[in-house]
């Protein structure tokens, strides 16, 4: 058995970039409206946050039935609606991403910047918290390259 501590070159990295193309794939699967790919890539118990709970019933979202009602919430005012990771790096236990998020209605659209920290485990997300993008892009980029 090997100790916990061996590093065995390019595996930590194999799996780190795994769980950036976790995160990565949940937020296409939303913009392009997939839902079902989108309950494939979280957990059944997962538990969301979002950073502006004023547009939201309520300031967390549990399990899937609660991701339904969240995407349909963030979505469902706009003619069209995008959130674009825009860099993304693996951390200890998931990752963490700066998003673009747009919502397009008529002429005038909405743009945002949000940061997003995912708990991931198994290769599904357990836990989403949105956060303040300045505060996620000090620590993207204070760690490893951006994926």
């Amino acid at each position: 058995m090997w100790p916990a501590t061996r590093v065995i070159p390019g595996i930590q990295c194999v799996v780190a970039q795994d769980r950036v193309t976790v995160l990565r794939r949940f937020h296409e699967a939303w913009t392009s409206g997939d839902l079902p790919t989108v309950l494939d890539l979280v957990d059944p118990e997962i538990v969301v946050r979002p950073l502006q709970r004023a547009l939201f019933t309520r300031s967390e979202f549990r399990g899937t039935d609660g991701i339904v009602d969240w995407y349909h919430e963030m979505t469902d005012p706009w003619d069209r609606f995008e959130a674009l990771v825009d860099e993304a790096r693996a951390t200890p236990t998931g990752a963490v991403g700066l998003l673009t998020v747009i919502g397009y209605r008529g002429a005038d659209p909405y743009h945002s910047r949000v940061g997003v920290t995912c708990e991931i485990r198994d290769g599904r997300i357990v836990r989403l918290t949105a956060r303040n993008a300045s505060d996620v892009e000090k620590e993207i980029h204070a760690g490893a390259p951006s994926a």
